[in-house]
């Protein structure tokens, strides 16, 4: 029997939230503040149903809903553990890669090169990269790991033209902005990202080793210079049960921008 650490186990019973709901917030907050820690094992769902005197039902749908959000996972033969806290990137306001970003945050961080060719581009790719049709790109699909676990995949399309001697090996360890302004020269200037939440399919679950219809964070990044000449072109998918983003929004360089009244 898992030890039953101190956690307000008293739900509301007249309160119309779901009793599953109420649950998966006592359990929240408990991860929240320490109370159970990454690692742990969490109570039974027997013993869980008897604290919160509720049905095992209830109490399976609280911890279904945890594990899809990537609070606790299942380990076979051992019941559910508290999973690792997620991983905090800032996506939406820098133009630092990812690589960097988890690298400075003290993970450990290893890429595989799924597949690598020369291909002729559809036209969703022609449009990002401002290239004419029939025109070469290589197209690199990786996996990236973080602390062991399958996180983030990307395939890359980056213009033959651009690029004559790419090799996939350039991406193994480091990231693909480093790799184009070391290796190339090419200062990215500005990203354009659009994102877009989506749950796993059968690809993805494969990919990642996840369940079906688990959160998953879409975005492609097209990357230009200053001269606005695009450079590289990426569909990206994160692991929505690893992750959490931050957004930095200030007032301090907004102008006025109140419409003008017609009298």
């Amino acid at each position: 029997m898992t030890e039953l650490k101190q956690i307000d186990y008293d739900i509301d019973k007249d309160n119309p939230v779901p009793f599953y709901y109420q649950i998966q917030k006592r359990i929240i907050e408990a991860i929240e503040n320490s109370v159970w820690k990454p690692g742990e094992l969490i109570p039974s769902e027997r013993e869980l149903s008897n604290s919160f005197k509720v049905s095992r039902i209830t109490t399976r749908k609280a911890l279904e809903r945890l594990m899809i959000e990537g609070y606790i996972k299942k380990i076979k033969g051992r019941g559910a553990t508290i999973a690792k806290p997620k991983i905090q990137e800032q996506l939406f306001n820098k133009v630092i890669g990812t690589f960097q970003d988890l690298k400075e945050s003290g993970y450990e961080i290893t890429n595989k090169i799924l597949d690598f060719n020369i291909i002729v581009p559809g036209l969703e790719e022609r449009i990002a990269l401002n290239i004419v049709e029939g025109e070469n790109v290589f197209n690199i699909k990786r996996l990236r790991f973080i602390d062991g676990e399958p996180y983030h995949y990307s395939d890359i399309f980056l213009p033959v033209k651009i690029y004559p001697d790419f090799k996939p090996g350039f991406l193994e360890n480091e990231s693909l902005i480093n790799v184009l302004e070391t290796k190339y020269g090419l200062k990215i200037y500005r990203l354009k990202r659009v994102f877009f939440p989506t749950i796993a399919n059968v690809q993805e679950v494969n990919l990642f080793k996840i369940k079906i219809g688990s959160p998953m964070l879409t975005f492609s990044n097209t990357a230009f210079l200053k001269d606005s000449t695009p450079i590289e072109y990426t569909i990206n998918i994160i692991r929505g049960d690893m992750s959490k983003f931050e957004i930095n929004i200030s007032l301090d360089k907004v102008e006025d921008i109140s419409l003008p009244i017609n009298k």
